[in-house]
């Protein structure tokens, strides 16, 4: 066991911290926090999460555990202030004010052979996820969450745990609105992911589908605070019963959803015209079929709309071949100025003459609206030649 005094580690042209009992941070020496761009103060009790990687930080914690063992060597990857991922060599050694020292070196393309396919294939992946179009997030939980705890204590320690963004793209900036030259990556989560009863719903998703998601809705805030409406396809790293990242897709959902809203608003004012209007109204497939019918047509026919939606308009008409007369003109309806007389069967054996007028619904399927009117009864020639008195 050996005794390691502040003035000897700040002397050292390595990079050298120490650990407690806990498994927190006690101290950086001053190479170290210059290479990184850590203030040493600061970082004091600050969980290994914040200048490791999950998997580094899992192995050093882990020493704390180990009274007997004198040192060990392992690689480890470390972040700087400005999200840089670096890997090195660590050496560690039990120190005698009880806790770990750990001394490190640069691993470089010379050490392994290895580095230099490491360092591609990082590249690569950075460059894909960089370039993506859609925004790609990933949230690292500097303190781990115990996945083996009741679903309502992991949804609040997901809120509340020390936690920061990792290897968002530049289509996460953008649609978060991010202003140029502010690293999204170095901003608060919280900022942009609030504990709110929305979000709280989600997360609660998420752990009862056993931390694999999609299409999950979420209510995030942009950089100048104003709401988003969003959805977010969720994965995670679980290593044994810890959550350490969550990471995804995010898409603003908001223009659709008020389109949609739209839609609907329109579809209901035109039903509630539809159903005002005096004159039978039916909306038909190319094929005759009626698709929609207002209750003028079911009190003017004596038939109910369900008995005539998903049938021919054949069925209330006199005679065969109506489906052609109505629609088969060259443009694909009949002149509306026009219109086309047919006689329509009535419930108890009665029929009346009705003139049929027809619209062509744009749209990649064939749809007509055919509104009808009861054409008047010609008076008989004896009532027209009768004298006058």
């Amino acid at each position: 066991m050996l005794n390691f005094g502040p003035q000897n580690l700040d002397a050292l042209p390595v990079f050298v911290d120490r650990i407690d009992e806990r498994g927190r941070i006690s101290y950086l020496n001053e190479y170290e926090a210059r290479a990184l761009g850590w203030s040493a103060v600061k970082l004091q009790g600050e969980p290994l999460e914040t200048i490791y990687s999950s998997q580094s930080a899992k192995m050093i914690r882990g020493l704390a555990t180990k009274v007997d063992q004198g040192k060990c060597s392992f690689p480890v990857w470390m972040k700087s202030v400005a999200n840089q991922e670096i890997p090195l060599i660590a050496t560690a050694f039990r120190d005698a004010e009880q806790g770990w020292v750990i001394l490190k070196q640069l691993l470089t393309p010379d050490v392994l052979d290895t580095a230099v396919e490491l360092v591609e294939r990082v590249e690569i992946l950075s460059q894909m996820i960089g370039s993506a179009t859609e925004a790609c997030w990933c949230i690292e939980f500097l303190e781990p969450i115990d996945v083996s705890l009741a679903e309502d204590e992991i949804v609040d320690r997901i809120f509340s745990h020390q936690k920061r963004w990792r290897a968002c793209n530049d289509a996460m900036a953008r649609l978060y609105r991010i202003p140029d030259g502010l690293d999204f990556n170095t901003q608060p989560v919280e900022r942009y992911f609030p504990d709110t009863s929305v979000n709280r719903r989600m997360v609660r998703d998420l752990v009862r589908s056993s931390y694999r998601l999609d299409r999950a809705v979420a209510t995030d805030r942009r950089h100048d605070g104003s709401e988003m409406l969003v959805e977010n396809d969720f994965r995670a790293a679980i290593e044994g019963s810890s959550l350490i990242r969550l990471w995804g897709t995010v898409r603003d959902i908001g223009p659709s959803k008020r389109r949609e809203q739209q839609l609907s608003d329109h579809a209901t004012a035109m039903l509630d015209i539809l159903s005002a209007l005096p004159d039978p109204v039916l909306v038909l497939a190319g094929d005759g079929m009626i698709l929609a019918a207002n209750p003028a047509a079911e009190a003017a026919w004596g038939r109910s709309v369900d008995s005539l939606l998903g049938n021919s308009i054949e069925q209330i008409l006199e005679g065969r071949g109506a489906v052609p007369k109505l629609l088969s003109s060259p443009e694909g309806g009949l002149d509306v100025r026009e219109g086309c007389d047919l006689t329509v069967l009535l419930t108890g054996g009665n029929k009346d003459v009705w003139r049929f007028r027809v619209a062509v619904l744009e749209g990649d399927l064939q749809r007509y609206v055919l509104t009808a009117r009861l054409r008047p009864r010609r008076k008989a020639r004896s009532q027209i030649m009768a004298p006058k008195r």
